[in-house]
């Protein structure tokens, strides 16, 4: 039997080292206390949260919650208030939404119902890595195809790799790290195309004001993940949620997702920010959009460093002829965490940025300006 449960283990480690790491960076308290400077004085902008939410403001209504909440007790009522609160919200039915523990939670989710060994999903690239890991976790084959240079889609490309071993294709919308959002007639074409599910990925929509939730109430084959971590400011607290047919929407929540999946705590914020405090998250949509627009105009004036549009709350940039590795590690030792992509198709040195309030990005920019002065560029 010790045998046995030896060759387990050894199987699994072995089909672990086909998976990838996702690469969290570094750390706020590791950089502070390597470059020495106080935790404050990190700016973390390579994550994409939403640093528009006042953290007083979110602090008030975590206080308001404890007061309101018994933990002793298994949430029930609040994933359905939280249910009833999103389809005022978005105008679709309780029973067409699913809730889960941020919407990585859902993806892996629906990865565990529609694929097994010998199947394959389809994805795009670049894009949100987690569609890879969740794929591979499950045993399937993960395949890509390109966008195109413009970061469109190639819905033709995209359909004629679909083998008879496809059931899922992954689309983010707006995506990431391109930051634009996919057309609705592209989306529709390809679900109307595909007999597997398409899973769409909006944790963005927000920013970009669209969406494709119109579709989801007519295509049996479609689902919508979204999630609080972004436009809500709530990534600490892992809420997340899908909109999909009420019929697969039931089949998810009855059979698959775990009972109590999300924590009282966080269903109750969530719901409060949708019933009591939307009017404010609007306002700071609008902030930050025009801090986005800002941000774009100052990185492109310097005729050294070019940014794409963005409709997500980040902007990705090309440092020109300056290895973004190079000025990824500089930034770091002025105490400002971006993100490293390196190379977006046929664009080289590419960082990505988190859109941030406007005396942040001040400092980020003057800092990347003077980084650049650095290595002459």
């Amino acid at each position: 039997m010790n045998l046995e449960r030896k060759r387990i283990i050894r199987e699994v480690i072995a089909d672990a080292e086909n998976l990838s790491k996702y690469d969290l960076g570094e750390s706020v308290r590791g950089l502070a206390s390597r470059i020495n400077m106080k935790d404050s004085e990190i700016l973390k902008l390579n994550s994409n949260e939403n640093l528009f939410i006042p953290l007083d403001f979110l602090r008030n209504i975590l206080r308001r919650a404890v007061d309101e909440i018994d933990p002793r007790i298994y949430p029930r009522d609040e994933v359905n208030n939280l249910k009833n609160a999103l389809s005022k919200h978005l105008n679709v039915s309780p029973e067409e939404i699913v809730v889960g523990t941020g919407s990585d939670q859902i993806i892996d989710l629906v990865s565990r119902m529609f694929l097994r060994r010998g199947d394959e999903a389809l994805s795009i690239a670049p894009t949100f890595v987690i569609y890879e890991h969740c794929v591979k976790i499950q045993g399937a084959e993960y395949k890509s195809v390109p966008l195109k240079d413009d970061f469109s889609l190639d819905v033709e490309a995209l359909l004629s790799s679909v083998t008879p071993n496809t059931r899922v294709i992954f689309l983010c919308s707006p995506n990431n790290p391109t930051a634009n959002r996919f057309s609705h007639k592209d989306i529709l074409s390809i679900a109307e195309n595909f007999d597997g599910i398409v899973a769409v990925d909006e944790a963005y929509a927000d920013f970009a004001g669209a969406t494709i939730l119109d579709l989801a109430r007519d295509l049996e084959n479609l689902i919508v993940f979204r999630t609080f971590s972004k436009v809500f400011g709530l990534a600490g607290l892992r809420v997340g949620y899908a909109i999909a047919s009420r019929k697969l929407a039931e089949i998810i929540n009855e059979k698959f997702q775990m009972p109590y999946s999300v924590c009282l705590m966080a269903l109750r914020v969530a719901t409060k920010l949708l019933e009591e405090n939307f009017e404010f998250i609007e306002r700071k949509i609008f902030e930050l959009r025009t801090e986005r627009s800002r941000l774009i105009n100052a990185l492109n004036s310097t005729g050294r460093i070019a940014a794409f549009p963005s409709e997500t709350n980040f902007v990705l940039f090309r440092t020109g002829n300056v290895d973004s590795s190079v000025v990824h590690k500089a930034l770091l030792e002025r105490g400002i965490i971006v993100k490293d992509i390196g190379q977006v198709l046929k664009f080289r040195n590419c960082l990505r940025v988190t859109v941030a309030p406007a005396q942040m990005m001040k400092r980020f920019i003057r800092e990347l300006g003077a980084v650049l002065d650095e290595f002459g560029a």
